[in-house]
């Protein structure tokens, strides 16, 4: 374990709490960066095990807390409040606490409860493995930034800027807590965990009761999903419906308008206006985490297509 007293003065020296996979790529690619990062842990956490295979310097949180200036909270959204209500009192005046979504701003009015300190946003738009992936193959990143709970906006921004190219951003956009939390709940439910696989398991299944071999239902409705988002991605709108055959042009022309009608516009907007109305933070805060993804991982394990995936997949997929 290693820190010094000194640590305030240096903005390249940072503490980063926790050690989960956000965590783990930020502090790799900081690392690498040139950075002096620290993991603070609980004593008994069992995570000093998996930081010191990374090489990574540790310490304990509450020895170590009062030298940092610098603060990266990557711990789950639910426990960040929670974790400044117990130690915030060991941080330094005017600390930089750095958050990778913006819910605690945004939705825990935790910049109301602690205005000695600048709570800062750095979300990028990237799991964490691909995070590290594009650091190490020096490929393309985004992120948004939010500074509008700093206490010295000026010297904030130009940190932040600096953090971010070194954990590999190379596309930064300004935006607002608010703004940065309600588009990833709402694109969460409405598209990409929400959507996605539930879309992909109906389609799968139809194609099972009507007789189609469930490799090939898998790979039309599950494997293909990524060929096409890729595709999506690198190649924009226009340039996608430009490249697809014509007979998926014209599946495409007609399921969008029987599929998306009024009524499931109106479910859209009902999905954005309880994120908005605070329904939602009300949901998941009366909402038991750990027995909610133990029912979804049981239905999904119990999912024909989970079965299949599992056959398949070491043949299909490049890991």
């Amino acid at each position: 374990m290693w820190y010094s007293t000194s640590m305030e003065t240096n903005d390249n020296n940072i503490a980063i709490i926790g050690l989960g996979n956000q965590a783990k790529a930020w502090a790799l690619n900081l690392r690498d960066s040139g950075y002096r990062i620290t993991i603070l842990l609980r004593k008994d956490s069992s995570s000093f095990k998996s930081a010191a295979s990374l090489k990574l310097e540790t310490a304990v949180i509450e020895e170590a807390l009062p030298q940092f200036k610098n603060i990266l909270l990557l711990i789950p959204d639910d426990q960040q409040a929670p974790f400044l209500e117990k130690y915030g009192h060991l941080l330094l005046e005017n600390s930089r606490v750095v958050y990778a979504h913006g819910w605690a701003i945004a939705c825990e009015n935790i910049a109301t409860t602690f205005p000695q300190f600048s709570h800062l946003l750095l979300a990028p738009k990237a799991i964490s493995s691909e995070v590290r992936y594009q650091f190490e193959t020096k490929g393309k990143l985004a992120a948004v930034y939010s500074v509008e709970a700093s206490t010295s906006i000026q010297n904030d921004v130009s940190w932040l800027k600096k953090l971010a190219t070194a954990i590999g951003i190379t596309g930064l956009y300004q935006s607002s807590a608010k703004d940065e939390t309600y588009a990833d709940l709402f694109s969460e439910q409405s598209l990409l965990c929400g959507l996605l696989p539930y879309a992909a398991k109906k389609s799968f299944d139809l194609l099972i009761s009507k007789g189609i071999s469930k490799e090939v239902a898998y790979f039309e409705c599950w494997l293909e999903v990524k060929l096409i988002a890729d595709a999506m991605v690198k190649m924009g709108p226009e340039s996608f419906f430009q490249l697809i055959s014509p007979n998926a042009l014209l599946g495409a022309q007609k399921a969008q308008h029987l599929i998306f009608d009024k009524v499931y516009q109106e479910k859209l907007e009902m999905l954005f206006r309880e994120i908005e109305d605070g329904d939602f933070v009300k949901f998941t805060k009366s909402t038991d985490i750990d027995s909610t993804r133990k029912e979804m991982i049981d239905y999904w394990s119990n999912s024909l297509l989970s079965k299949v995936h599992h056959e398949v997949s070491d043949k299909v997929i490049s890991q």
